[in-house]
């Protein structure tokens, strides 16, 4: 990727948000909707909440071992692997902790809010807010399971809601970021979040079908 066309986001100072992405997959690769399976939604929707615990618990170790204990691990994307591979890797513990830190400013934290919009796909967040505020993530204690809980009973609980508050959830969100584009090519000011945007479009591309790949 040439930098003329490398990935970045632009940080608007006065409003402490990001202003616009560029180069980012906003925009499916097909029109066809079809759901992916309550089982496949939900163990991403674990994938992401285990991909947080590495990058943020103390002992980052015990979430990668909780998820292959409990059969996550093929469930993780090529990316994720990678990332839970390093707190068992030979690195020293002053190296791993350098890691994580390093995680720990990546852009990657940006997946609350597609775990977020996960959350509202299977039922438990009842609604999106506008796309101002980042997630805080204090709520996810109580609707996911803790470390080392067993993941079944949460994944047998899963059920997708309709098809059609999908769609519509996916293009009101493809309505603001199209808005925020505009306003930023006129340099106006708008009041959302586009990365919150991007992360909930992209979550919702992925449960409805529209795109293959998580890791974008």
């Amino acid at each position: 990727m040439t930098e003329a066309n490398a990935k970045q986001v632009v940080f608007d100072p006065d409003t402490q948000r990001i202003a616009m992405i560029f180069n980012f997959p906003v925009y499916p690769e097909r029109k066809e909707v079809r759901l992916r399976s309550a089982g496949e939604v939900v163990r991403r929707v674990l994938s992401l909440h285990m991909l947080l615990g590495v990058i943020f618990y103390e002992e980052p170790e015990k979430v990668v071992n909780w998820a292959i204990d409990e059969g996550l691990w093929d469930y993780l994307s090529p990316r994720e692997q990678e990332i839970f591979r390093m707190p068992l890797s030979n690195l020293g513990p002053a190296e791993k902790k350098w890691e994580q830190q390093a995680l720990q400013s990546n852009r990657l934290t940006w997946r609350i809010e597609g775990l977020h919009a996960l959350l509202w796909s299977i039922g438990r967040v009842d609604e999106l807010d506008l796309p101002i505020e980042r997630c805080d993530g204090s709520y996810m204690g109580e609707v996911l399971p803790a470390l080392g809980e067993s993941v079944q009973p949460f994944i047998a609980s899963a059920r997708l809601r309709p098809s059609e508050e999908m769609v519509h959830m996916l293009e009101q969100h493809l309505q603001l970021y199209n808005q925020q584009v505009e306003a930023y090519d006129k340099g106006e000011k708008h009041p959302f979040d586009t990365m919150i945007t991007y992360e909930r479009i992209h979550a919702l591309n992925w449960v409805c079908g529209l795109i293959d790949e998580w890791d974008d």
